[in-house]
C-alpha cells in the first residue's frame, strides 16, 4: 500500500507510526512502575527485546553483532544514561513534560555542534535555542515550589541523547541499526540489574524511596501479569523501532527528525487517555515552544564558513 508513494513520503509515514507506538507503549511503564523499580524495569524488559531484535535481525538480514566497537560503546554510555534519567522520572511528572524535556536534544546537538566542533549557525537557529530554552524553563519552572531534581532530569536526558546522536551520525552511519540497538539494549539491561542489585545491598533511606520509588526501589517479586504488561512493552518498542529503522533508511535523517516531535503528541494523548494526566497551561505552551524551536533547527540552512 505503501509503494504507491515517494520514498521519503513512506518514511516519514513509517517514522509517525513508530513514534507513535512509542507514545503508546511508554504510557504502559506507569501499570508497572509501582510495582519494580526503573533497573528491574530495564532489566526485564531487556530479556525479551533481546529476543525481539534477534528476530528482526534475521527478518531484515541486518548483523546484531557491532562493527565499530569504540563508537557504538561511547554512543551506548551516553544513551543509557539518557534513558534511565528519562523513564526514571517519568512516574513523578506528566509524561509529555517529560517528553519535552527529552526531545530538546535539537537544541544540545546545535550548542555542541558550535562549541566542540566549530560549526557554524544562522541566526534562525541561535533564536531557535533560545525559544527552546525558554520553553524548558517554563516547564522546569526554576524558583517555584514545584521546581526539583526531577524536572531536570529530562533536561539531562536530552543532552546525553544529542551527545549520541552526533556519535552515531558522525562515526557510525555505516553500523548496521540493529547492532547499534543491540548493544544499547544488553547495556541498559546490565544497568538495570546492577543498580538494583546495588539498592538491595545497599539500600537508601525510606525518605528517598518514597520521593521517587521507582527511582530507589531494590529487587521486588512479580507475578505473571508483570511480564504479560512488559510483553506489551518490548512488543511495542521493538514494533516501533523497526518501522523507525526502515523509515531512515528511506529518507533523509534531515527531513525525518522533524517527524520524531509527534512523540509528543501521541504520548501526552495516551497519558491523557489512560490516567486522565494533562500538563497545565504553562507547560503546554513550553512544550510548543520546544517543538517550534526543534523544527526551526532542523529545517533552518547552516551558515556557511
Amino acid at each position: 500500500m505503501l509503494q504507491k508513494f515517494t520514498p521519503t513520503t513512506q518514511g516519514a509515514i513509517l517514522l509517525v507510526s513508530g513514534i507513535s507506538i512509542f507514545g503508546f507503549s511508554d504510557n504502559l511503564t506507569l501499570l508497572i512502575s509501582n510495582r519494580v523499580s526503573v533497573g528491574q524495569f530495564h532489566f526485564s524488559r531487556s530479556l525479551i527485546a533481546i529476543l525481539m531484535v534477534i528476530g528482526l535481525g534475521r527478518i531484515f538480514r541486518l548483523s546484531v553483532v557491532p562493527k565499530y566497537w569504540t563508537p557504538v560503546f561511547i554512543r551506548t554510555f551516553f544513551m543509557v544514561i539518557s534513558m534511565l534519567l528519562y523513564f526514571g522520572v517519568m512516574p513523578m511528572m506528566p509524561i509529555a513534560e517529560a517528553g519535552a524535556g527529552l526531545f530538546t536534544s535539537p537544541i544540545f546537538v546545535l550548542i555542541f555542534s558550535k562549541f566542540f566542533f566549530k560549526e557554524h549557525i544562522g541566526c534562525r537557529r541561535i533564536l531557535a535555542v533560545i525559544v527552546g530554552s525558554l520553553g524548558v524553563l517554563m516547564i522546569i519552572k526554576p524558583g517555584s515550589e514545584g521546581a526539583t531534581i526531577y524536572q531536570v532530569m529530562p533536561v539531562m536526558a536530552g543532552a546525553c541523547y544529542a551527545i549520541g546522536s552526533i556519535i552515531t551520525y558522525r562515526h557510525l552511519r555505516e553500523e548496521s541499526s540493529l547492532a547499534i540497538l543491540m548493544t544499547f539494549i544488553i547495556s541498559i539491561g546490565l544497568c538495570g540489574f546492577i543498580i538494583t542489585t546495588l539498592l538491595t545491598l545497599f539500600p537508601v533511606t525510606n525518605n528517598l524511596i518514597k520521593q521517587a520509588p521507582f527511582l530507589f526501589t531494590g529487587w521486588q517479586s512479580v507475578d505473571g501479569l508483570f511480564w504479560l504488561y512488559m510483553l506489551a512493552i518490548a512488543a511495542g518498542a521493538s514494533l516501533a523501532l523497526s518501522l523507525m529503522t526502515r523509515a531512515y533508511q528511506l529518507a533523509q535523517t534531515s527531513y525525518a527528525a522533524i517527524f520524531e516531535y509527534a512523540y509528543l503528541i501521541s504520548v501526552g494523548f495516551f497519558s491523557w487517555l489512560f490516567w486522565g494526566i494533562v500538563p497545565n497551561l504553562i507547560s503546554i505552551f513550553g512544550i510548543l515552544m520546544i517543538i517550534f524551536s526543534g523544527i526551526v533547527i532542523v529545517l533552518a540552512p547552516e551558515k556557511k564558513k
